[in-house]
């Protein structure tokens, strides 16, 4: 039979829905931690040599008590009996028991009944318990005839059904129990997991409150030291510095409003630019309207980046880059990032082939906000064009949005002012 492993330190925690019995590799934290993951299976038990001793000996435990109490009943006409009916039960009797305790164990613990909850699971035995005494009792006295041995004759075999009921009932109520203690400490294990866990994402949240700090501080300090004749330099480091500040504001905030997105995308646009020159033009075209509506993060930009790293940048002459924002319906916005790049001959192909991860990720992210995704099509004449829909969330009462024009001076954004329609 199978070693009941949550009676050994040892012993790492299956899943909820995993049988109680058997040893899997690891620790119960380890355990944990792998609970935390999306896609876990459910671990199963095997059969170990120590799991075949220890069932062995309470068999033959429960045998020889067994064994001992049938002696005693029938000492008055069957003397110094102890030894005959200890070989039955060890030899025929127990063994038959096993055998079709394995069988029901393994359906409830590695079969179709394993995922079932465990009311169920209990309920089964209901079933099961009769099929299981009735296959014991047609092999015990099927071998015991076969043997030329007797057995209990008439009205007596009731007691033959009564000990083997109450033998399974046991077995298995031993069985749930040590799976349910095995339930107990993976939960525990996995709540110190979930506190490990938390702890080390405080200490992250502290590291990621500290480094930013003192990367915009050096930012500061290297544009404090910019003499005055490179203005444009300064400008740049400015401009690097508010492109870091919004990727940290995204990292802790899951909705923000799309005009703090448009601000970042003309800054991170400005440092392309710095870097393509004359190639690179860029225009947006934003309702006003739009600019306080509440957005996930970082929607946008996979689209700009892709834009201009696969689709104006391989291209010698360049081209242009448009994002548009506007309403689509009466509640709903659409953005569009449309570039005149080398475009692609397949632009479905985009969402499912081994490149564009940064697509497929925001494809991902749309759909599980109730978006249909990403729709690609060429542009005319050449390029790419990539948009989304989604449905408008009102802004909070209170929130203002950036204005056009109306921006902080420190703001970079306004350098592309020229640059829009």
């Amino acid at each position: 039979m199978l070693f009941p492993s949550a009676m050994r330190n040892t012993f790492t925690l299956p899943a909820p829905t995993a049988p109680p019995l058997g040893r899997a590799a690891g620790s119960g934290a380890a355990t944990g931690s792998r609970l935390l993951g999306a896609a876990e299976v459910p671990l199963l038990p095997r059969i170990t040599a120590a799991g075949l001793l220890f069932w062995g000996l309470y068999y033959v435990a429960f045998g020889v008590f067994y064994a001992g109490s049938i002696a005693y009943a029938a000492q008055d006409y069957q003397p110094n009996s102890f030894l005959h009916y200890l070989w039955r039960v060890l030899l025929i009797d127990y063994p038959l028991k096993a055998l079709w305790t394995l069988s029901v164990w393994w359906l409830l613990f590695r079969g179709p009944l394993r995922r079932v909850r465990l009311p169920l699971r209990l309920l089964s035995h209901a079933g099961l318990g009769p099929l299981w005494v009735l296959a014991w009792f047609s092999s015990y006295y099927a071998v015991l005839g076969w043997l030329g041995q007797g057995g209990i004759n008439g009205s007596g075999r009731i007691w033959d059904v009564y000990i083997s009921a109450l033998f399974y009932g046991l077995q298995f109520g031993v069985l749930h129990a040590i799976g349910f203690g095995q339930l107990l400490r993976q939960r525990s294990d996995l709540e110190h997991a979930l506190r490990e866990r938390a702890h080390h994402g405080e200490l992250a949240v502290l590291k990621a409150q500290i480094n930013p700090h003192f990367l915009f501080n050096t930012l500061n300090s290297i544009s404090a030291s910019v003499p005055p004749e490179l203005e444009r330099t300064r400008e740049l480091i400015a401009q690097l510095a508010h492109t870091f500040r919004f990727a940290l504001a995204a990292s802790r905030h899951e909705m923000l409003p799309l005009g703090d997105e448009l601000a970042f995308l003309r800054d991170y646009l400005a440092l392309e630019q710095a870097r393509f020159g004359a190639r690179l033009q860029i225009k947006f075209v934003v309702d006003d309207g739009l600019l306080a509506q509440l957005l996930p993060p970082m929607l946008v930009q996979p689209l700009v980046e892709n834009a201009v790293r696969h689709g104006i940048a391989p291209k010698v002459a360049g081209g242009c880059l448009t994002v548009t924002a506007v309403p689509d319906g009466p509640a709903a916005l659409r953005v569009t990032v449309a570039d005149t790049g080398v475009g692609s001959p397949c632009p479905a192909a985009l969402l499912v082939g081994a490149g564009g991860l940064g697509l497929r990720n925001t494809h991902a992210r749309l759909l599980a906000l109730g978006s249909p995704g990403l729709e690609i099509s060429a542009n005319e004449p050449d390029g790419l064009r990539v948009s989304w829909r989604l449905p408008l969330r009102p802004a909070p009462a209170g929130l203002s949005a950036p204005q056009p024009g109306n921006q902080p001076s420190h703001q970079p954004g306004n350098q592309l002012k020229s640059a829009r329609p």
